[in-house]
């Protein structure tokens, strides 16, 4: 075995390596994503397939389809940009938006899912954080809300 180890010297590693490693706690946070199998093709819910399908056998339906999901999926996407700086549930309609687009494309789908995982992995910090960060993570997004609130007066309604 030239360059090599024996298997007698490889167990002898091994065991070296275990032994150094004793004691020595690792966290390992593995997550799952479901990605569909097909770029080019997003498969939408199951209630919703057989109108797509029903959609999709007319002449042209295919195209049809396509730009009746990119419209709707838009006009819910900037009726949630619009009602982000108000209270209420400007990111969830931003998502419902996106969900719609999901359905019809797989980049809408991928960036869905970074979204998911980007407002999960926020969350789970905000949450670890003491009673004052998060206070202060609270200040700062009211801050944000009035100055928003401002500029939008200032530039809007004045």
């Amino acid at each position: 075995m030239s360059g090599g180890l024996d298997p007698t010297e490889a167990a002898a590693s091994s065991a070296a390596s275990s032994a150094a490693l004793e004691g020595v706690e690792v966290e390992v946070e593995v997550e799952v994503v479901a990605v569909h199998s097909s770029e080019t093709e997003v498969r939408p819910p199951r209630w919703l397939q057989p109108m797509r399908n029903a959609v999709r056998r007319l002449p042209g339906g295919a195209l049809v389809w396509k730009v009746l999901v990119g419209l709707v999926g838009g006009a819910i996407l900037v009726l949630g940009l619009l009602l982000i700086p108000l209270p209420g549930p400007g990111w969830a309609i931003v998502f419902l938006g996106l969900a719609v687009w999901a359905t019809e494309y797989a980049w809408a789908y991928r960036l869905l899912l970074f979204g998911r995982r980007t407002v999960k992995a926020w969350t789970d910090w905000v949450l670890r954080q003491n009673l004052l960060v998060r206070g202060l993570v609270g200040v700062a997004g009211l801050l944000l809300l009035a100055a928003l609130v401002a500029a939008g007066w200032y530039f809007f309604i004045r």
